[in-house]
């Protein structure tokens, strides 16, 4: 099977991180590019929008949502910055909302071969309270996925 755009969603984990480099592997076996996918959490209803903040070290108001989505876009340019310095095609994107929901709008939207992502491997009691966005996104995704878990 060849991969032509590879996803990997982000969260600025080691686990993530460890993902990234799995599908570095990957897009040059490939010729693939990749797509680093962060999706800034926001609460429904919780009116990011209109909470205000100010950036630090100046007065100058910002959205609290404005804030974390170019706080995450710097972070996530450095990633892609150097796959690019390895000659991968990289590129980033940054959605707002609930994580499991906006990376399966994402591959609905976008020409997505496979999703490359970070587990966390929570068990027990913390896994049934939190959740996991990888095993949701294995049961549901349309595209082949390939979780990591980052070795401890």
């Amino acid at each position: 099977m060849t991969w032509n755009t590879i996803l990997v969603p982000h969260d600025f984990s080691a686990s993530a991180d460890h993902a990234v480099q799995i599908a570095r592997h990957e897009a040059k076996v490939h010729g693939a590019r990749i797509v680093l996918l962060h999706v800034v959490e926001m609460v429904p209803h919780f009116g990011h929008d209109l909470a205000m903040m100010t950036r630090p070290n100046t007065t100058t108001p910002i959205s609290v949502r404005q804030y974390y989505t170019e706080t995450a876009t710097a972070a996530l340019e450095s990633v892609v910055a150097a796959l690019v310095a390895d000659g991968i095609d990289a590129t980033s994107a940054i959605r707002c909302g609930v994580p499991i929901e906006e990376i399966r709008a994402y591959v609905g939207e976008q020409p997505i071969d496979l999703i490359v992502m970070g587990t966390h491997g929570r068990t027990g009691l913390r896994h049934a309270l939190v959740g996991s966005v990888a095993e949701r996104i294995v049961r549901q995704s349309p595209v082949p996925v390939l979780t990591i878990r980052h070795p401890a």
